[in-house]
């Protein structure tokens, strides 16, 4: 279960978030390059998704649902990642699966498994070794589109995905990993 300093912790973290959310002008995180489409789902979230522009000089902040135009040297691929999907039990520690989406837009783009690091509820870092299919680097092509689950066992609470092609991070996904 969590310390009470990490509960005050967390309490302090959810207020803030809950202020800036009240206090800041609708579109003030904006930057130039997003545009906000509603979710294409009636299953999705009622969240708002944005469709973001990245790169190795221009990395993004996201969240699961946003889609986001990479463009890296060799070519510009867009990615989406849905997740953590988990089981539902209440536990401090649990399996989490993320499922990206990748379509290549023009030339082509390696993803490779050492690109990816999960920083978990704990600030633990846990860096995946292989896609949910066994691989551990595919290449997406223009016109090609891909879809694979990476499943970590993770602590529960507020973490990051991070994609770091060649070394340089593009995007910083924010998820909460909760329990029932």
């Amino acid at each position: 279960m969590f310390s009470t300093t990490k509960k005050t912790a967390f309490l302090v973290l959810a207020t803030l978030i809950a202020l800036v959310g009240v206090l800041a002008p609708t579109n003030a995180f904006a930057t130039s390059g997003r545009s906000v489409t509603a979710s294409p789902s009636p299953k999705a979230s009622p969240a708002i998704h944005q469709v973001l522009k990245a790169s190795q000089a221009h990395p993004q902040l996201a969240i699961p649902g946003d889609t986001i135009d990479v463009t890296l040297k060799t070519g510009v691929t867009q990615v989406q990642l849905l997740g953590p999907t988990i089981p539902q039990v209440s536990a401090d520690g649990l399996p989490g699966t993320f499922k990206f989406t990748f379509k290549g837009l023009s030339g082509q783009t390696l993803v490779d498994i050492h690109d990816f690091g999960i920083l978990d509820g704990e600030d633990t870092l846990i860096r995946p070794v292989r896609f949910d299919d066994g691989s551990t680097s595919f290449t997406i092509k223009a016109g090609q589109t891909k879809s694979v689950k990476v499943t970590s066992f993770m602590a529960v609470g507020t973490g990051t995905l991070r994609w770091a092609p060649l070394n340089h991070y593009v995007v910083d996904w924010q998820f909460v990993e909760e329990t029932a």
